[in-house]
């Protein structure tokens, strides 16, 4: 498995370098299209994650690991050697890993690896690649053993890790962040979602906050591009949010939490015209003072 980890002045310069070009984008989107500088923003931004969504492209941050895996298109079981394999990028350490643990603790220290592994294991299936048990242990520096112990816990919490060992075609209704949206659906509040499938409140509010704005933004009929682009995030985390919105949307227990749904995204969605006018406002009385 072939890896790669970029140090830190490596990092440095190549944002350095980016954030050059993209001020000097800025500047011409914006003289030669007459867009505001907010709507030049937006476009950069998304240039960026059509151009470097290829983990080959794209730049490592400092807790960053480029990682060949197989590919999620192949079925378990096959040989290794027969398969195809892809790069991936995953986030070795992320500050949530930690959040509320008391990691010198043997708990704390089981649950800061099984987030992880959550974590981890999806990075890799959103972009294409399966991770196996072994892959596991050698980025956790773990024995596989320990990597299997962590899974079948975690099974027994009713969560499937999107491992190569698992069905390729998992539902993303199984996934740590679809339990944790179910779970809320089914009447279950943060706190407790948190403690059910071993994640940070702060990481449970997270994927619920987005959920809902994805949620309200798809009865709008945006599409998966104009649900990312208005609220900030990649199109492989909308299309993961959007799945699990398909899936529960029509569950009976959804109509419970379809008013908060629509309170939370139609907030959202205004605050995000308010900043959108805002800007333009004063990107206006900027031209008035420069005219």
């Amino acid at each position: 498995m072939g890896q790669n980890i970029a140090t830190a002045s490596e990092s440095q310069a190549k944002r350095l370098k980016i954030k050059t070009l993209d001020q000097q984008l800025k500047r011409l989107v914006v003289e030669g299209t007459g867009l505001g500088e907010w709507e030049a923003l937006i476009l950069i931004e998304k240039i960026n994650e059509v151009y470097f969504s290829d983990p080959d492209l794209a730049e490592l941050q400092d807790n960053q690991l480029k990682y060949s895996c197989v590919s999620s298109s192949e079925g378990a079981g096959k040989p290794l050697d027969k398969c195809l394999m892809v790069s991936v990028v995953l986030t070795l350490f992320s500050p949530e890993d930690e959040e509320g643990l008391l990691v010198t603790d043997k708990q704390g220290s089981i649950n800061k690896k099984q987030r992880q592994i959550m974590r981890i294991t999806s990075e890799a299936r959103s972009q294409g690649g399966l991770l196996s048990q072994e892959d596991l242990g050698k980025i956790l520096m773990c024995d596989t053993r320990t990597i299997r112990r962590y899974i079948k816990d975690l099974n027994n919490h009713g969560i499937i890790v999107p491992t190569r060992g698992q069905q390729k075609d998992i539902g993303p209704g199984v996934t740590h962040k679809g339990v944790a949206i179910r779970s809320w659906l089914e009447g279950m509040e943060p706190v407790s979602i948190c403690f059910k499938i071993k994640h940070s409140i702060k990481a449970v509010e997270n994927y619920l906050e987005k959920f809902k704005r994805v949620a309200y933004l798809r009865e709008k009929n945006f599409d998966d591009f104009q649900i990312a682009m208005t609220i900030g995030i990649s199109v492989h985390a909308t299309k993961e949010f959007v799945e699990i919105y398909k899936e529960v949307k029509n569950k009976a227990f959804t109509k419970n939490r379809i008013a908060e749904i629509e309170l939370v995204g139609s907030q959202f969605y205004a605050a995000q015209d308010e900043k959108k006018d805002s800007r333009m406002l004063r990107e206006s009385n900027k031209k008035g003072i420069l005219q």
